[in-house]
């Protein structure tokens, strides 16, 4: 009777030592998940500290341009600067900066040479995809899907797709009847592919009121302008070449040569109104400027991501960079 009270005992026992290490491990486990939390959430404290400062320090320089015009600058750089201090920026204030000796990388790009995705009709994008695709049906194709993708409404396009044609082709992603957020949300759309993304997604934001700068936007850009024609075109890359900077739309128009009658007043007509359509969606200086800022506090850390779209802005009476959108991922 007793060795079977001692058995008894002995088992209690090691179960008690058991119970008290399963708990102690609980702790350990638990200790161990609040210090790699408190630690990632300090690293991302710090990353994202850097990254306000970085871009205290960008926003600075920008307006500073803009109040104080290009210091320092020569030859055609500078006499274009002085009519446009934020010409270039995306060369001038893109780099890697420190902000208490973490490296932080800034990019910075002028919307004005890129295309607002959510902004274009879906003939804009039909000519768009056409010229750096150059394949009409597959254009055709994407122009729909993405229109059907930002609609409110569960209608397809004859070659679109909505969210029945999504489910049926077995993608991932439905659409979303919304402006896209980020431009990576492309890839979801039916028919699109990384390497046609890879493509096109240099020319395309998300951000900005959609005008275009004659002064930066490359051809696949202001090819999109309605109006637009090779011979505007050639104007403007051979303004651009020269080291000029275009001052007005009516600059890069061709140059009307006498032709009287009825003939004459239709083409003048025709430049006139193409000069209009250009002029609404089109403007030589840089008025928008996105800034993306990327801070790691550390190698094994989460890096921390921020968006920010400034435009040029007037506050009593000084010129200023204001935040029309800022966004952290």
């Amino acid at each position: 009777m007793k060795a079977n009270r001692r058995g008894v005992a002995m088992l209690a026992a090691l179960w008690l030592v058991v119970g008290i290490t399963v708990v102690a491990l609980e702790f350990a486990l638990s200790a161990k998940e609040r210090r790699e939390l408190g630690i990632a959430a300090a690293e991302r404290g710090r990353a994202s500290g850097a990254a306000l400062g970085a871009f205290a320090m960008t926003r600075a320089k920008l307006e500073y341009a803009l109040r104080a015009g290009p210091q320092g600058a020569t030859g055609s750089l500078g006499r274009l600067q002085s009519s446009d201090p934020w010409l270039g920026v995306d060369s001038i204030y893109s780099g890697t900066v420190a902000v208490d000796s973490l490296p932080v990388t800034v990019i910075a790009g002028d919307l004005g040479a890129k295309l607002n995705i959510n902004a274009l009709t879906e003939a804009e994008l039909r000519t768009f995809f056409s010229y750096l695709l150059g394949d009409y049906v597959l254009s055709d194709q994407l122009a729909q899907a993405i229109s059907d993708w930002r609609d409110v409404d569960d209608i397809p396009r004859v070659r679109g797709g909505e969210r029945d044609d999504y489910i049926k082709a077995g993608l991932l992603r439905l659409p979303a009847n919304q402006d896209f957020r980020d431009l990576e949300d492309l890839l979801d759309v039916k028919g699109m592919t990384p390497q046609i993304y890879a493509v096109v997604s240099p020319y395309l934001t998300t951000l900005g009121a959609a005008q275009v700068n004659l002064n930066s936007a490359p051809v696949p850009v202001l090819r999109v302008l309605p109006g637009m024609n090779d011979e505007i075109i050639s104007r403007i890359l051979q303004l651009r070449s020269n080291g000029s900077r275009i001052t007005s739309v009516a600059e890069v128009m061709p140059q009307q040569r006498g032709m009287g009658g009825r003939a004459g007043a239709a083409m003048q007509a025709v430049a006139q109104n193409a000069q209009a359509q250009i002029s609404a969606r089109a403007g030589v200086l840089t008025q928008q400027v996105e800034l993306t800022i990327l801070a790691q506090a550390s190698s094994s850390a989460r890096p921390v991501r921020l968006r920010v779209l400034l435009a040029r802005e007037n506050i009593n009476g000084q010129s200023a960079a204001g935040v029309q959108n800022e966004e952290w991922r």
